[in-house]
């Protein structure tokens, strides 16, 4: 076969990749760039084409560092941005036929702190507080009864802020994991961890996630 027609058929099989994919990665090369600066509309569909070939889904960014996809399924994924965030969104359907897009950026400092949005399949962000159940630090503390109310202060005082990974689930739920126990020194989170959930979950009731 000529070398014309290898090449014809290459990129006709890169076309392809492209048409099929998924409706996570299509909303993934239509995001705005505001949302994901340091990888450009090329970079994103490289990442998608090497994912769907098997290889490593793996580029440069525009900040100098790699980029690499690491989860792709019909309605989510996963890339890691740099060896410190991540970004992961999740697609949702909704009670009215429509699509809700979630999409989590993560930052490891070392604690992990994640941040969440909304938004619709045009790209347009929703209101975080109509579509998830707002989760504080104290929502992730269970005390005995045996603890006076000061005491119960004091401990949660002593997180000094809100860290808190959240991550999906294969089944959509969104997990809150908080992340402490990377922030403070051993001997404070010791005094801490014995109240401490290990996770909360949120499931989408094809409304919210609650």
């Amino acid at each position: 076969m000529k070398l014309r027609n290898l090449l014809s058929l290459f990129f006709l099989a890169s076309a392809g990749l492209s048409q099929a994919a998924e409706p996570a990665a299509q909303l993934f090369v239509a995001m705005p760039d505001s949302l994901v600066p340091s990888i450009e509309v090329n970079r994103r569909k490289d990442l998608i084409d090497l994912f769907h070939a098997g290889q490593k889904a793996q580029v440069d960014n525009k900040l100098g560092g790699t980029t690499a996809m690491t989860l792709l399924q019909d309605n989510s994924l996963t890339v890691d941005l740099s060896q410190q965030s991540q970004m992961a969104l999740h697609l949702y359907p909704t009670d009215r036929g429509d699509t809700l897009i979630a999409l989590v950026n993560t930052v490891y400092g070392p604690a992990a702190d994640s941040r969440i949005r909304f938004f619709d399949s045009s790209w347009r962000e929703l209101p975080a507080s109509k579509h998830m159940r707002a989760l504080s630090t104290a929502d992730f503390f269970a005390f005995p009864d045996s603890l006076t109310n000061t005491q119960k202060k004091e401990i949660l005082q002593t997180t000094g802020i809100y860290l808190v990974e959240y991550t999906f689930e294969l089944d959509g739920s969104l997990c809150a994991r908080p992340s402490w126990e990377k922030y403070l020194d051993p001997e404070t989170f010791k005094k801490i961890e014995p109240y401490l959930r290990k996770s909360i979950t949120l499931r989408w009731n094809g409304n919210k996630l609650l």
